[in-house]
């Protein structure tokens, strides 16, 4: 709607789902979780908020960690979802293997249950390829990149967010383009999807 009026500049969503409560001006790492959630401005599918205002992720307005913390908590929550867990289950990701192992018998250790995780993410990613998402609609709304909030100075600026964005697809095993790569595909079993 917002490109039929010709405000698509003033639509704050990403990949047309709009923004949740928590404004990547405060929050940069939100900013990549937004661009590259499998369904837009999603903060459920990874939450950098508490580690950038607890000084996990630092410094608090910097990109540094940023995209290694996403990508992880990426591959986490796309398993704890495939196990129709809640969101805000007081657990960690070892209840969470326990759990998965007592159920069904199997015996997932903590990186077979992440690599898990990493092949659920890469499919959707290949969904999306397969219905036109390309690199550029792995991005947020210009205002927020350019303008700074009143309350501080922080801005992300479309340099530091394109350099964040290539530093994630780097550590996701995807080309430049955020197409997963053959070596990717074939260690995560698969080959033949894309």
């Amino acid at each position: 709607m917002s490109e039929k009026l010709g405000g698509s500049d003033f639509a704050i969503q990403s990949k047309g789902l709009e923004f949740p409560g928590y404004d990547p001006r405060g929050s940069f790492g939100m900013a990549l979780a937004y661009a590259t959630s499998d369904r837009g401005a999603c903060h459920q599918r990874v939450w950098t908020v508490r580690a950038e205002i607890e000084g996990e992720l630092k410094p608090r307005y910097g990109i540094e960690g940023r995209a290694k913390f996403v990508k992880e908590n990426q591959d986490e929550r796309a398993c704890c979802f495939s196990l129709v867990l809640c969101d805000f289950a007081p657990f960690n990701v070892n209840t969470f293997i326990e759990l998965l192992n007592t159920a069904t018998g199997s015996g997932y250790s903590k990186e077979e249950y992440l690599k898990t995780g990493e092949r659920i993410w890469n499919m959707t990613k290949i969904f999306n390829i397969k219905n036109g998402v390309t690199r550029k609609d792995e991005t947020i709304p210009k205002r927020i990149m350019e303008e700074k909030l009143e309350i501080d100075e922080a801005k992300i600026g479309k340099d530091s967010f394109e350099k964040m964005l290539s530093e994630y697809y780097e550590l996701r095993g995807w080309d430049e383009n955020g197409i997963p790569k053959k070596e990717k595909l074939r260690e995560l079993n698969l080959e033949g999807f894309l």
